[in-house]
């Protein structure tokens, strides 16, 4: 399979027929797991969690094997892994933001993509805040927008479907 975007996988184990997925130079060989890829094209990075099984990683030269729990995060052309909470990948397919310590810039590609919005934000990146919490993808924009504001000093205009920050 080759992925631009965000996919979660369910794959059985079968050995006599592999399980690959291509993602803008990364290559996941699958022994039957449950995991999720998030390669977006607007990410700075490829971020592939796994919650259930085994999965090798493999980009620019490198091959890891990650376990559940942990996450190959595939940036600059080297391949880091950390531990994670794994749910919090996942959470899109259920219907759910759900953010720990996450910047502005990343919720706001994220409601870009699910509500289909252009984000025009004129924040300086090095004082943007970051959020913890979670809200239904079933809202509507402006209830997830309010949610933000109350939060923090940050200030939204909706026009149509363009977002201005402030």
């Amino acid at each position: 399979v080759e992925l631009s975007g965000e996919a979660y996988f369910e794959v059985a184990k079968d050995k006599s027929l592999p399980f690959v997925v291509e993602s803008a130079g990364q290559q996941i060989q699958v022994l039957g797991t449950h995991f999720n890829v998030n390669a977006y094209i607007d990410e700075p990075g490829i971020s592939t969690t796994l919650l259930e099984g085994s999965i090798r990683v493999l980009a620019a030269g490198s091959a890891v094997v990650i376990k559940p729990g942990q996450q190959a995060g595939f940036k600059n052309g080297r391949i880091n892994i950390e531990e994670v909470n794994p749910n919090l990948a996942v959470d899109w397919k259920n219907g759910v933001f759900r953010f720990k310590n996450e910047s502005l810039a990343s919720i706001l590609r994220k409601i870009s993509r699910w509500y289909d919005v252009e984000i025009d934000d004129q924040l300086d990146p090095k004082n943007m805040p970051t959020f913890t919490g979670s809200v239904s993808r079933m809202d509507n924009v402006s209830t997830v927008l309010k949610m933000l504001e109350e939060t923090s000093d940050v200030k939204f205009q909706i026009e149509g479907k363009s977002i201005k920050v402030k």
